[in-house]
């Protein structure tokens, strides 16, 4: 009787706390350095509809010759961008900068001129005002002392008043939180992709794959985190190349459509192909007994892993991004099923 009573008491308790109810928002990364205004992303942009759109403005690498941290690929609009289209500003810095900036004067100068440079690229951004900036940096443990410093120091700059900082999150940041540390920042970005070894031989997809996933995030890594998280998802597709078993780079124009050719192709498992004589192809020469790995993301895949990341809510409304807003690749993700996707989070 006793524990019929308590089982009672447990779930009038539980029935008292409603789940949390979440509105996602939807948006997209642009990540290519000049925008076009074309026809398909801007039909993307308006109809899913992105709430945000989140743009690199530039990219940090340290410099051939003396090693100091130099922007390269900086964006600019060839048409300009929509106007009234919400923009987030995106910071890529490599995670090799950091160490030119071990001292106090030199990160100061490092914080100066990053915002400099992105306060002057935003004022050609349309909206009233930029309420968020990103930074995107893969940082490791031995890295973390100088990003986190940065980050702190951003947020002493007068053009960040005001401003959210959100901090892109990698897999393997989420689970080995304590060693890799918390972004000083006001949110973060789970990166939902790249997960897998891109440069390890084998049939196996290292952008997208839901036992990795699993493993990477527990059953509470993402709600137990103690930023709130937004989530991006991928919307690209690449082949993969080794030769005797060493990885030798990506191959962006050879897909499907080429990797259907029995006349060049031996099919091996479900993604991996090989070469059956040297041949040239798409601008590539490709030797006999090389192994083509095509990693797809496609929409049942996106789906399942939405539901998967779905199940561990925090208390926030997250954005969604997709990853990213190129017409190359959006034929492959119809408009109706990434609406769906998207609301999978609600």
């Amino acid at each position: 009787m006793r524990l019929f009573l308590l089982i009672c008491i447990t779930l009038l308790f539980a029935s008292c706390h409603p789940a949390v109810e979440r509105h996602p928002e939807p948006a997209f990364y642009f990540w290519k350095q000049s925008w076009t205004g074309n026809p398909v992303e801007l039909q993307y942009l308006r109809q899913l509809p992105a709430q945000k759109l989140y743009i690199k403005m530039f990219d940090v690498t340290p410099d051939a010759v003396s090693g100091k941290p130099i922007p390269v690929a900086v964006f600019n609009q060839q048409v300009p961008l929509p106007a009234e289209q919400p923009v987030v500003p995106v910071v890529f810095i490599m995670n090799e900068v950091w160490a030119q900036l071990k001292d106090s004067l030199a990160m100061a100068d490092f914080t100066g001129k990053t915002t400099r440079l992105l306060e002057s690229l935003t004022k050609t951004l349309p909206g009233k005002s930029i309420s968020e900036i990103q930074i995107d940096c893969d940082w490791t443990q031995t890295s973390s002392s100088p990003y986190f410093n940065y980050l702190t120091k951003l947020k002493e700059q007068p053009f960040f008043k005001g401003k959210t900082i959100s901090a892109t999150i990698r897999m393997h940041q989420v689970k080995y939180r304590t060693s890799s540390g918390t972004p000083p920042v006001d949110k973060g970005l789970l990166m939902c992709y790249n997960m897998g070894d891109l440069r390890k031989a084998g049939d196996h997809n290292s952008i997208l794959d839901l036992e990795t996933m699993k493993a990477y995030i527990g059953s509470d890594r993402i709600s137990n985190y103690p930023l709130p998280l937004d989530i991006a998802l991928p919307l690209f597709n690449w082949t993969v190349l080794f030769e005797q078993g060493q990885y030798k780079g990506i191959l962006r124009n050879i897909g499907e459509t080429e990797l259907s050719n029995h006349e060049l192709f031996i099919p091996q498992g479900k993604q991996l192909f090989v070469v059956k004589n040297d041949t040239l192809i798409n601008g590539y020469l490709l030797r006999k007994g090389s192994e083509l790995r095509r990693e797809i993301t496609n929409v049942k895949l996106l789906k399942s892993a939405a539901n998967l990341l779905a199940e561990q809510k925090q208390d926030y409304s997250p954005t969604i991004i997709f990853y990213h807003l190129d017409a190359a690749t959006l034929k492959n993700y119809p408009l109706h099923e990434l609406q769906e996707i998207y609301r999978l989070f609600n």
